[in-house]
Parts: structure tokens; sequence; C-alpha cells
């Protein structure tokens, strides 16, 4: 009999509380989806960046989004996505940013073998890598996340951070044997000495050309003496 008590109340609410985090978990998903969508409008400035404090803006559109689908407000939530959907990446405040990212995902498809044997290069003058968050610390994990590939010259030479946990993620250790960011900008032969030194035979830099568009630069460096 207890055991009958107990199985009809329970069972209910396993049934309840699966179905409401089914529920939160796809309300959760679509907000935050038209929210990144929306993201492409935002005002581009470094202070309004980032995975923590300078995420305040976009991390207050994604729980209005979700209010919305709390309360049913369906009509709110198609007007919004009708809003983003004229959005163009290529043309938004973020054009820049989308040429990057572009660019490491075209890099992340070569071979296994060949990501091996090589590393990236991104010059500390290209401010749209090294201020894709106001956290300073962030933005040398982007790279080597999306290509699966190591950075050479990759720690961060701006000190100013919205994070001021500075020392963690490794960065501890890099401080302890005294590793740091050296250059703002190497030459050819500059890059193909430290790809020797560190083991690869070619390096590929990311940079901003004369004409303002981001670029890949492969330096084979096989060849140096």
């Amino acid at each position: 009999m207890i055991k009958k008590i107990i199985t009809y109340i329970i069972l209910p609410l396993v049934i309840v509380s699966s179905a409401w985090n089914a529920y939160f978990s796809i309300i959760s998903f679509i907000a935050s989806d038209l929210t990144i969508r929306e993201s492409f409008s935002f005002i581009n400035n470094v202070n309004q960046k980032g995975t923590h404090w300078g995420g305040s803006n976009f991390w207050a559109k994604a729980k209005k989004h979700k209010f919305e689908l709390l309360k049913l407000k369906f009509s709110d939530i198609l007007s919004s996505f009708s809003r983003v959907s004229s959005i163009d990446p290529p043309n938004s405040n973020f054009n820049k940013e989308y040429q990057l990212i572009s660019i490491l995902y075209e890099i992340e498809k070569k071979s296994n073998f060949y990501k091996k044997e090589t590393a990236l290069y991104i010059p500390k003058t290209l401010d749209v890598y090294w201020n894709l968050s106001c956290d300073s610390h962030m933005p040398p994990f982007v790279a080597p996340a999306i290509t699966n590939m190591a950075m050479i010259e990759g720690l961060p030479m701006r000190d100013s951070s919205c994070y001021t946990h500075l020392l963690d993620y490794g960065y501890y250790t890099y401080q302890l044997f005294g590793n740091k960011a050296q250059f703002i900008e190497m030459t050819g032969e500059q890059i193909c000495m430290r790809a020797k030194k560190e083991g690869f035979v070619r390096i590929i830099e990311i940079r901003e050309n004369k004409f303002d568009e981001i670029i890949m630069i492969t330096h084979e460096c096989n060849d140096l003496g």
C-alpha cells in the first residue's frame, strides 16, 4: 500500500519535472540562438564583449527572450526572428570578426598531419582578434579551439581585463617560468626562427592587408638555415 502511494506521488513529480526541464532547455536554446543572431547589431565595443561582465547586454537580451517564451508570447519571439533574419553578418557591425572566424574555420578543415607540423601566428596589431573580449586573457584560446592548432607568440599583451583572474587557466605556469609576449609584430624571418625553435615547419599568419581585409599568409620555414 505504502509503495503504491509513494509511486503515485513520485511518478507524477518525475514526469512533471522531466517535462519542465525539457521545456526549459528548449526555450533556453531558442533564446540563446535568437540573441546570438541579434548580437550582430550590437555596438562593437570591446568593453561590451565577453563571457563575463562584458556579456551583460547579451545575457539581458537572452533573459528577456526566455521570459517571452515562458509567458507564451510567441508573437514577440516571431517578431524578433523576423528582425534578425535581415541581418547580414559580413555587412554588420561585426564584419571583421566574421571574416576572422571564417578564416579560422577554413584552417580547421586542413588535415591532422598538416596541423601537427603547423602553428598559427596572429600579430598584436590585429585588434579584431585581440579585442574579441573585454577579458584580455580569453582571445589566446579562440584560434586554437577552432582550428585545433598551436599558436606562437600567443600570450596576451593587454593587461586590462574585465575578468580579474589573470593567473587562471594555466597563465600562472607561464608567469612562473617567465614566459610573456615579446613582439607587437614579427617579421617573416622572426616567425620562421620561432617555428624552428618550437619544432614547426610552417606558420600560418593571420593579419590585415592594406585594404583592411583579413588574410592568411603561409610561411614555409623548412629552408631556414
